[in-house]
């Protein structure tokens, strides 16, 4: 009978040799695999770290996409007001743009700060200065 791995009656022979390791040695190999999978799993790409990094980065991202369609539900309720109300047109026109009609006067108020003794301006409830538009 012939052999893929030789001619004749001739196999191919694996000699296996034996290795003797201490039992420290092989403890010691086997906590270190064991201590390596632990930190691929708790900090590799997709470890449990960056899982949790990911799932508190996915609890904003979900809170900013409920607070933009709260948004865009409330521009599309005045984008209809717009189309079909003509006192909402109007109402933008005044208050925006400062449009008035021919004939009409508009009335600012100014107020002056309130002042202390001392001269120093005092701030009030309606006071936002500190504010960004």
């Amino acid at each position: 009978m012939k052999s893929l791995w030789g001619q004749g009656d001739k196999y191919l022979r694996i000699h296996r040799s034996a290795i003797d390791v201490s039992p420290g040695v092989a403890r010691i190999l086997v906590i270190g695999l064991i201590v390596l999978v632990a930190a691929i799993f708790v900090a590799g790409d997709v470890g449990l770290w960056n899982l949790w990094h990911a799932q508190k980065t996915l609890g904003v991202v979900e809170s900013d996409i409920s607070s933009l369609q709260n948004d865009i539900f409330y521009l599309r309720r005045s984008i209809g007001d717009l189309e079909s109300d003509p006192f909402a047109v109007e109402k933008v026109a005044r208050e925006k743009y400062g449009y008035m009609k021919p004939g009409e006067r508009v009335y600012r108020i100014i107020t002056l700060p309130p002042v202390d003794k001392n001269g120093r301006l005092v701030p009030t409830v309606l006071d936002n200065r500190d504010a960004t538009p």
